[in-house]
């Protein structure tokens, strides 16, 4: 029998052990001795070509937001979603380490020039520093590109202005229907979803209280129930007697909910749909800028002889109301850390912020007053 060669098995394959990049070894197998080191390689290139396609942004960028989800509340991820998107769009097809501070200074630049405010580029780029604090633990990598990287400022921040006076005069007049939810708004300054989470059972009739300790979640059109974001998000609101006096008549079952009247809360198409309604009622709607959210239900079915009227949405949103509510807190002498507690905020600074703009609007009001009145002076010399 012929003496076999180094390296050749019994079986006349011939056999090749090698240390991979991972430190493992591994054996390769061929005919010849250079088939099976021709394999090594192949395998080496595999994988640096596995190694490279590791290290793209959009597939680190993907393993962090996967992560995030099982962080984040539930309802909260489409705010991070818009985000991450941005990232993904500016960066993709580039290796993590390829991305240098000033492509990460130009980000920032372009954000600003899409028309971004200051706080959209600030969560932006956070979301950004998060991808790269996640690569470079998973990596051992010590490169950092976002270090010393300070976001541009943006636009302004759009301040929310409560609704008008003759709005909220049409509100007051119309609490029947769906008006419930308006009058609810309103007096108590609740947020959308903890006042679609409102049971009947959490209004004290004989205290005059409310307790607000759950918020509902729309996501992927579903809902659920959570707690607050915070701890300040319980808290006890007083029941005011109009109010009392126009949704006692309505009170359900315990376990019902307030707005609905059902024993689920309303769904985000549902709540959006009979809000639309309401206000198309009251004529507070305008063309839409959505061409999906907003939808009218009583709106029949399309043809030439009934063609759909254009998209509306309302002219007052649900947090509106809330600036309304601290608008009265205000007027009526509240301080700001009884409003705080009222409201839910957990940081004093944004009762104090909402404090200030009104102060500001108040005093910005009575100067045009002033203004027309002495110019009323004027035209009478």
């Amino acid at each position: 029998m012929p003496k076999s060669r180094k390296g050749q098995r019994a079986d006349g394959r011939y056999q090749v052990k090698r240390k991979m990049p991972d430190g493992k070894y591994k054996v390769f197998y061929g005919k010849t001795k250079t088939e099976a080191e021709a394999k090594y390689k192949e395998a080496l290139m595999q994988r640096k070509e596995e190694s490279a396609k590791a290290e793209l942004f959009e597939a680190v960028a993907k393993d962090y937001w996967e992560k995030l989800l099982k962080r984040i509340v539930e309802g909260t991820d489409s705010s991070y979603r818009s985000n991450y998107d941005r990232c993904v769009k500016y960066f993709a097809g580039r290796r993590m380490d390829e991305i240098t501070p000033a492509m990460v200074a130009g980000f920032g630049q372009a954000l600003k020039d899409e028309g971004l405010s200051t706080s959209s580029i600030r969560n932006t780029i956070s979301v950004l520093r998060g991808i790269f604090r996640g690569w470079r633990l998973a990596s051992g990598s010590a490169y950092n590109p976002m270090q010393d990287i300070k976001p541009p400022a943006g636009k302004p921040a759009a301040i929310r202005e409560p609704p008008t006076d003759k709005e909220l005069a049409l509100f007051r007049a119309h609490p029947e229907g769906f008006g419930l939810c308006a009058w609810m708004l309103m007096y108590t300054g609740c947020r959308l979803g903890e006042l679609i989470a409102l049971r009947w059972e959490d209004i004290d009739f004989e205290n005059n209280k409310i307790y607000v300790s759950k918020k509902v979640s729309w996501s992927g059109g579903g809902v659920k129930i959570q707690d607050p974001k915070t701890n300040n998000g319980v808290r006890v609101i007083p029941l005011m007697p109009h109010l009392r006096q126009e949704i006692e008549p309505r009170r359900g079952k315990p376990t019902e909910y307030v707005i609905g009247g059902m024993a689920r809360p309303l769904t985000d198409a549902e709540y959006h749909s009979r809000w639309l309604s309401y206000c198309t009622d009251l004529g507070l709607v305008r063309p839409s800028k959505s061409k999906t959210r907003y939808r009218d239900s009583r709106r029949g079915p399309k043809s030439s002889a009934n063609p759909l009227p254009p998209v509306m949405e309302p002219t007052v949103t649900a947090h509106q109301f809330r600036h309304a509510f601290a608008s009265d807190l205000y007027d009526a002498g509240v301080g700001v850390l009884e409003a705080k507690k009222i409201m839910g905020h957990s940081d004093i600074s944004t009762t104090y912020k909402i404090y200030t703009h009104i102060r500001e609007r108040k005093l910005k009001d009575a100067t045009q007053k002033m203004i027309a009145y002495y110019n009323g002076q004027d035209d009478e010399k």
